[in-house]
């Protein structure tokens, strides 16, 4: 018996959606992205034992869903430069360049040890084609001073607090789209960190076809000023507050 494709093993898994992502992706190269994972697993620490047994479910599923959820609802095109902060492997924003109409995809993380083995892979592996269309940046999040129209993120800094982490790379109109569980509870916090860092919330997109990993949702927070003076603040300032606001 032949072995099934990766089309036929994601629609076994959500079959009523995957008419509608099926025409969007190009699915060769999901195919190497999702072997590449597989295989450099263990040498990049990508992810933990639990984890690494679902990679396709919780990780491929989801950041397809996520990024189809973001093209169809026109927030990315052909011509928005995306930046996915704290991307490990390529997680999320790796799935844009996979895209048949793909936008411009900067990756960034401030470790090398598994966005280098994704990039290596880029140059010289399986995932070649979409070499004009990724860039990687090395760096933390904090530091960069930038004009991207979309920045992503997938759990790397607690929720609000990715907006004051990422407010000098967005760009004025431009949007950060953090992909969440939970819903955030306190609302005059989350008001608070928004305002001065110069977003509001424009749109949350729930995610219903992931229910079968659990709630899952995207805030979609528009920039429309620059922070508010003493903002962003010092990168320890902001680990203090988190940490106080998470017990």
């Amino acid at each position: 018996m032949s072995e099934k494709t990766i089309q036929e093993e994601i629609q076994a898994i959500i079959p009523d959606l995957f008419p509608k992502l099926e025409p969007e992706f190009d699915w060769e190269l999901v195919k190497n992205f999702y072997e590449f994972l597989k295989r450099d697993n263990e040498k990049g620490g990508f992810f933990s034992r639990n984890d690494s047994e679902k990679i396709l479910e919780r990780h491929i599923i989801e950041s397809l869903i996520f990024v189809w959820k973001l093209k169809v609802t026109g927030y990315v095109s052909r011509e928005t430069n995306v930046a996915d902060v704290g991307t490990g492997p390529g997680l999320p924003g790796f799935l844009f360049a996979l895209l048949k109409k793909a936008p411009h995809v900067f990756l960034v993380d401030s470790q090398k040890r598994k966005l280098a083995l994704l990039e290596t892979e880029i140059e010289t592996g399986s995932l070649s084609k979409v070499k004009k269309r990724v860039e990687f940046i090395y760096a933390r999040t904090e530091e960069i001073n930038s004009n991207f129209d979309v920045v992503t993120s997938r759990a790397m800094v607690p929720y609000p607090y990715i907006a004051e982490v990422t407010t000098r790379m967005v760009k004025q109109k431009g949007i950060l789209c953090p992909f969440l569980a939970q819903p955030y509870q306190d609302l005059d916090k989350e008001t608070e960190v928004l305002s001065n860092n110069g977003f509001f919330m424009k749109k949350e997109i729930p995610i219903p076809e992931l229910e079968f990993v659990g709630k899952r949702h995207i805030k979609i927070l528009q920039k429309n000023s620059l922070p508010k003076k003493g903002f962003p603040r010092d990168w320890k300032e902001i680990v203090k507050e988190t940490k106080s606001k998470n017990g």
